[in-house]
């Protein structure tokens, strides 16, 4: 499964012990030590699913489905990182908004979008976990939502609603204690929304420069990434050719990672997942028709093509020429 980082549970201990929790036995819960959430470095990962399933645990331990909520709004934009500094130092609201929509893939699976309503704009989250498993998460992100707007827009920020998409879990009173809003259930989207006159709201002691600087070192990040998860994926996608398993949910399984962040990950890279495979089997393909006897068949076999006639259409697509011609042009 993918991966978040752990400052996106920042607050989690104090928040247990605020409900009367002992941190600790939902640690020992997952096999994690005493300090896992207590000593954190900036880049520290953890599976997003475990991530979810402390937070899970902690309300049913405490009775309070609404800790998540609780735990989100105690944090500060430093959650985000070198992303939150970014927006920090961006002209306006909307420039920061953005910021954030375009490069909080580095630190967490689940991307957000920032949509223009006309006189409302959203920051709608998208979950990647299963429906009927996003309400806890769902809750953190816009607890986390508010604290990025307060941030921003100054701490007398009031969104104009709030949207869930799953059922309410608590007393209503809780929710608009935390939020000030009108909150709504069961809706086709989980979003803050607030007021579009915001956007153009300028954010004071921005730096031009230094922005500049950040937005070098986190496409720098995303370069590494990608280079780095894209041989990764052609690794395996060379590995799993004979045995038919280069599928992108078993790529995606092989790297713990759900196969829409694979193909959204491939996608900041340039490329889609049926071209790297492509790549692949050309590469393959004229490695083996230079360097073995391998017949057109076999290699069409190993290559996963249904029949010898739809590898030949391809390969002639490619380079021109049938294999055989191919074959024989290099000898």
């Amino acid at each position: 499964m993918a991966e978040v980082r752990k400052m996106a549970l920042g607050g989690f201990v104090e928040t247990a012990r605020e409900l009367n929790v002992d941190p600790d036995r939902i640690f020992h819960e997952f096999g994690l030590d005493s300090n896992f959430l207590t000593k954190i470095e900036n880049d520290d990962m953890m599976d997003f699913e475990l991530a979810d399933n402390l937070v899970r645990s902690l309300a049913k331990i405490s009775g309070k489905h609404y800790c998540g909520m609780l735990m989100g709004i105690r944090q500060d934009i430093r959650f985000l990182g070198i992303i939150g500094y970014l927006m920090q130092q961006s002209n306006t609201v909307f420039e920061a908004l953005m910021a954030l929509s375009k490069y909080l893939s580095i630190h967490t699976p689940t991307p957000v979008k920032i949509e223009d309503y006309g006189r409302l704009s959203s920051i709608n989250y998208i979950n990647i976990l299963p429906f009927n498993r996003q309400s806890y998460t769902n809750e953190v992100a816009m607890a986390q939502a508010m604290v990025v707007m307060k941030a921003i827009c100054g701490n007398q920020f009031r969104p104009e609603a709030l949207h869930f998409n799953h059922t309410r879990m608590s007393d209503i009173t809780q929710y608009k204690k935390i939020f000030r809003a009108s909150i709504y259930f069961e809706q086709t989207r989980t979003e803050l929304i607030y007021d579009s006159a915001l956007n153009k709201q300028t954010i004071l002691k921005a730096d031009p420069l230094l922005k500049e600087i950040l937005i070098k070192q986190i496409e720098q990040i995303q370069t590494d990434e990608s280079d780095d998860i894209q041989n990764q994926i052609e690794n395996l996608i060379r590995r799993s050719l004979q045995s038919q398993r280069y599928q992108i949910e078993h790529i995606a399984n092989n790297l713990s990672m759900h196969p829409r962040t694979l193909q959204r990950k491939l996608k900041e890279a340039g490329i889609s997942y049926s071209e790297v495979v492509e790549n692949i089997r050309k590469e393959v393909a004229t490695e083996r028709l230079e360097n073995s006897n391998i017949t057109i068949m076999q290699l069409s076999d190993y290559l996963g093509y249904k029949d010898n006639t739809a590898f030949t259409r391809a390969f002639k697509k490619w380079f021109g020429v049938t294999p055989m011609q191919w074959r024989k042009g290099e000898k």
